[in-house]
C-alpha cells in the first residue's frame, strides 16, 4: 500500500527527523525553483546546448512526421535544432553588444572621474558649477548599503558616501540635501554620521574653516547640529544660519506615511473634528512635508539601474531624476552630470 505525501510528512515530523529530510519530502512533492548561480548555469546550459540526438529519437513523432525509415523524425530535428541555433546566435550577438556597451560606459566614467576629480578642493567644484546656467536649491540622493565584502561597503562606507555628497553640495552652493537609505540605517547612526560629515568637510575646507550643518529626521522631530548637540547655541547665530540642512529619510517616509496620514484624516473626519472641505492639496502637501521632508528639485541615483527603492512618491512629483547606467559608485562625475542635466531642464508646471 503506497504511503501518501501527507502521511510521510507527518511521520517524519513526529519522529523528529532532521529538517533537511522534511524539506526533501516537500521537494519531492512540489519542486520549487529558487534563483541561484547553480540554477542559472543549468538554464544557460539547457539553452545553449540542445538535446542530444538520442533524446530526440525517444520522442514520439507527430502524426505524419515519420520519414518511414524508423530513424529520427526529420521534422523534430529541424524544428528544434534550427530555431534553437537562431536563438543562440541572437543571444550571443546581444551579449557581445551589451558587453561592449558596459565596457564603453565604465571606461567613459573612469575617464571623466580622472578629468573632473575635485581633489577635495571646493574651488574646483565651484569652477565646475559656475559654468552652469542654474543649480538646484534642493537635492536628494539615494544611497545604498552595500555588503561589507564590497569595496566601500558596510555602514562605514555608507557614512563616508554621505559625507562626500554633503561636501559636494556645500561646495556647489546647494543649501538643502536629503539623504535616502532604504533601511533607515543613517537614522540610527546620527552621531557617527555627524562625525563622518565633519571629517569630510575638514578634508575639503580645512579643520579651521568647517561649514555648519544641521541634520533633521522628519516624523521623529529630531534635530542634531554639526557640533553633536540638539541646540544651536554656540554653533549657529541668528545672522548666519547653517550652510546646509540635511534631511534623513527612508522607505518608512514613503507609502506608509501617506497611508497613516490618510487614516488619521479619516478618523478626524469621522469624529467631526475635520471637515471634508478642509482637506485640500495644500493641507496634504504641508503635512507630508513635515512628515517626509521637502520636495527636491533634483533626485540623484548612484546605482546601475533606475530603482527608486520606495522613495516617497509625493515628494518627487516635479523632481528631475538622474542616474548613470552601469554605474555602481558614489562619485563626483555622476553628481556633476546630474547638475549639468538639471541646468538644461525646463519645468512647465501646469502647462
Amino acid at each position: 500500500m503506497a504511503v501518501s505525501f501527507e502521511e510521510k510528512f507527518q511521520s517524519l515530523k513526529q519522529s523528529q527527523k532532521l529538517e533537511d529530510e522534511v524539506n526533501q519530502v516537500i521537494k519531492d512533492k512540489r519542486s520549487i525553483f529558487k534563483p541561484s548561480t547553480k540554477n542559472s548555469t543549468k538554464i544557460l546550459g539547457s539553452f545553449v546546448f540542445p538535446r542530444s540526438v538520442g533524446e530526440i529519437a525517444t520522442d514520439k513523432p507527430p502524426q505524419g512526421a515519420d520519414n518511414g525509415k524508423g530513424g529520427i523524425p526529420l521534422w523534430d530535428f529541424l524544428n528544434y535544432n534550427f530555431f534553437h541555433l537562431i536563438l543562440v546566435a541572437m543571444f550571443l550577438v546581444y551579449s557581445i553588444i551589451r558587453g561592449c556597451e558596459y565596457f564603453c560606459r565604465r571606461a567613459r566614467l573612469k575617464f571623466l572621474e580622472l578629468a573632473y576629480n575635485p581633489s577635495q578642493s571646493p574651488q574646483l567644484i565651484r569652477q565646475d558649477v559656475n559654468k552652469l546656467e542654474k543649480i538646484p536649491k534642493k537635492v536628494s540622493v539615494i544611497l545604498s548599503l552595500k555588503s561589507e565584502h564590497e569595496e566601500g561597503g558596510g555602514v562605514e562606507g555608507l557614512l563616508n558616501d554621505a559625507g562626500e555628497v554633503t561636501s559636494w553640495c556645500i561646495g556647489s552652493g546647494i543649501p538643502n540635501l536629503t539623504l535616502f537609505e532604504y533601511n533607515g540605517v543613517l537614522k540610527t547612526q546620527v552621531p557617527t554620521l555627524i562625525h563622518s560629515i565633519n571629517k569630510s568637510l575638514s578634508n575639503y575646507f580645512g579643520a579651521n574653516n568647517l561649514p555648519t550643518f544641521v541634520v533633521k529626521i522628519p516624523r521623529l522631530d529630531l534635530v542634531a547640529y554639526g557640533n553633536g548637540e540638539s541646540s544651536p547655541e554656540d554653533y549657529l547665530t541668528n545672522e548666519k544660519p547653517a550652510d546646509i540642512e540635511i534631511t534623513l529619510i527612508s522607505t518608512v517616509n514613503g507609502k506608509k506615511t501617506i497611508a497613516d496620514l490618510a487614516k488619521t484624516m479619516a478618523d478626524l473626519a469621522s469624529k467631526q473634528e475635520l471637515q471634508s472641505k478642509d482637506i485640500t492639496i495644500d493641507l496634504i502637501d504641508s503635512e507630508l512635508t513635515d512628515l517626509s521632508g521637502y520636495e527636491p528639485d533634483l533626485l540623484i541615483l548612484f546605482g546601475p539601474v533606475l530603482d527608486l527603492q520606495g522613495y516617497p512618491p509625493w515628494q518627487i512629483r516635479l523632481s528631475e531624476i538622474y542616474w548613470e547606467q552601469d554605474n555602481d559608485d558614489v562619485n563626483y562625475v555622476v553628481f556633476l552630470n546630474a547638475l549639468k542635466k538639471f541646468s538644461t531642464c525646463k519645468v512647465n508646471v501646469g502647462k
